[in-house]
């Protein structure tokens, strides 16, 4: 079965709804939680972790702190897990759904979500996120494992300038020597700088100024610290290029 484009396997999910938790052997434990309000737009958010084999049993104790955690919140509807299968499948699935994209946002917003967040990059090789709601993915080279917050996206112009200015500035000391016309160079040129920004510039600067992309609103500080880091590190590159002779 393939939900919003994760391959999803048929093996018995673990299944978590409103009031009352579900395990594989569809004994009910009950679960408290507040009354949300019911629309008629649910949102679902599709997480698959793949967890490091030395931490499976951590990860398998984060799963259930964070099936209770959700369960509590307003607006929460359901959630599934569905785990690896000896067939191939590695990871794990989580299917979480919420009564509103409002809902969902404030789920992303809590400080329960950014702590489940922390505790789980320490158990994982690696996260992807997908959602109904485009609200809370993030374009181009910039997607966070899992994803946090949306970035706003003077944020992601600004980082990719980070990313992009020394690779285009070495790239073109690079083909300076190359003697073809325009047309082709400026087309390498482009293949090269994209490249170099999504494989090895663009993951540089997303480590680095993680905290910085995901800061929320309230984390002001964060926020400008980070972009005067930004901004400092541009000039810093700039004062390193600017004696380098290019062409002529």
């Amino acid at each position: 079965m393939r939900w919003i484009g994760v391959q999803i396997s048929e093996a018995a999910p673990q299944r978590v709804r409103r009031g009352s938790l579900i395990s594989d052997s569809g004994s009910p434990s009950l679960i408290p939680m507040s009354d949300a309000p019911h629309t008629t737009m649910p949102q679902t958010l599709v997480v698959v972790h793949r967890p490091k084999s030395s931490k499976l049993d951590e990860y398998k104790e984060w799963l259930s702190s964070s099936g209770m955690a959700e369960s509590r919140f307003p607006g929460f509807l359901s959630r599934e897990v569905i785990e690896p299968i000896s067939e191939g499948q590695d990871f794990y699935t989580l299917v979480v759904r919420f009564d509103s994209s409002q809902s969902l946002g404030q789920w992303l917003q809590s400080s329960s979500w950014h702590e489940l967040h922390s505790r789980v990059e320490t158990l994982i090789d690696s996260a992807d996120r997908f959602s109904t709601d485009p609200h809370y993915l993030t374009p181009f080279w910039y997607q966070f494992d899992p994803q946090t917050t949306k970035v706003p996206t003077w944020k992601i112009w600004l980082s990719t300038v980070v990313a992009l200015y020394p690779s285009i500035f070495l790239i073109s000391l690079l083909l300076q020597f190359v003697t073809a016309p325009f047309a082709p160079t400026l087309l390498l040129s482009n293949l090269l700088g994209v490249a170099c920004v999504s494989w090895i510039a663009g993951p540089i600067v997303r480590r680095a100024a993680k905290s910085w992309m995901t800061a929320r609103p309230d984390q002001t500080k964060t926020t400008v610290l980070g972009t005067v880091a930004v901004v400092l590190t541009l000039l810093l590159f700039l004062a390193i290029f600017w004696p380098i002779p290019v062409g002529g």
